[in-house]
């Protein structure tokens, strides 16, 4: 009787991807718009921007909601100058501070870097914040471009110049 001897396997190492999925890049985008709405609410209110125009959410559930209150309260928070200078100095600073991410970013594991592997710099974020316009522009196929992209670039990542890495 022949006795079979069978050696042991190595352990598998799991590799993750070097450069960031679509998939962490999408929930990392929704945590930082979050976190952005959330802040945003509290400064808006803290501030009293128009507090005429903000209806209280106990009025709003017990009336049930109104598409004209709905869109009144958009207005105010998105078309309010103050939102578009928060939301670009978020991406902007964060992206070129020495962590090299928003706290979404921070959070996956993700940070931007240039093509060298370096941090971003403050022009370079700018780019990229600026270049996410040109991507949303063609049906958003500048954010699916990633898909077919050797080092998972967006379009906006080409313009600048940069890459989304995992840590």
């Amino acid at each position: 009787m022949q006795s079979t001897y069978i050696l042991p396997s190595a352990p598998t190492v799991k590799r993750s991807p070097l450069y960031g999925t679509l998939s962490a890049r999408l929930v990392s985008f929704l945590v930082d718009t979050t976190l952005l709405v959330f802040s945003y609410t509290f400064i808006a209110y803290g501030l009293g921007v128009v507090p005429d125009e903000f209806e209280s959410w106990n009025h709003l559930a017990l009336n049930g909601f109104n598409m004209a209150e709905l869109l009144l309260v958009a207005k105010v928070m998105f078309l309010n100058p103050y939102f578009p200078i928060i939301h670009w100095a978020y991406y902007t600073l964060l992206e070129s501070s020495q962590k090299q991410a928003t706290i979404g970013k921070f959070t996956l594991g993700l940070r931007v870097t240039d093509l060298r592997g370096k941090p971003v710099t403050f022009a370079q974020a700018n780019l990229r914040y600026f270049g996410k316009i040109l991507s949303l522009l063609p049906f958003g196929l500048g954010f699916i471009l990633m898909v077919n992209s050797r080092r998972s670039q967006m379009l906006h990542d080409y313009f600048a110049r940069a890459l989304v890495v995992n840590e």
